[in-house]
């Protein structure tokens, strides 16, 4: 990945709906935000066994966090190596029309 860093995610599931506990997330985290290249995140998993193409983040260290964004989906990890999985789009859809 010529001019990016990459982070391998393997253990974060993005629907898990709980806190995850990845080994080692947190010194990785540090390592790619560090060298101020853009980052992608690998290795992700969307549901159960289901695996997910590399995604561009945008990452930002506030208040002893790290938090990787992308599309909807935040990923904050802790020092701790704890990550949650923060969802911002709306639980539900409108499917009326708006004409």
């Amino acid at each position: 990945m010529n001019g990016y860093v990459g982070v391998d995610c393997t253990g974060i599931n993005l629907l898990a709906g709980e806190k995850q506990t990845v080994t080692g997330i947190f010194t990785k985290s540090t390592e790619a935000y560090e060298t101020d290249k853009p980052i992608i995140a690998f290795n992700l998993q969307y549901g159960e066994g289901v695996k997910l193409t590399p995604v561009s983040v945008m990452a930002i260290y506030e208040g002893g966090k790290y938090c990787f964004s992308a599309s909807v989906l935040q990923i904050w990890i802790d020092e701790e190596d704890g990550v949650e999985v923060v969802n911002l789009a709306p639980a539900t859809r409108s499917t009326k029309s708006t004409k």
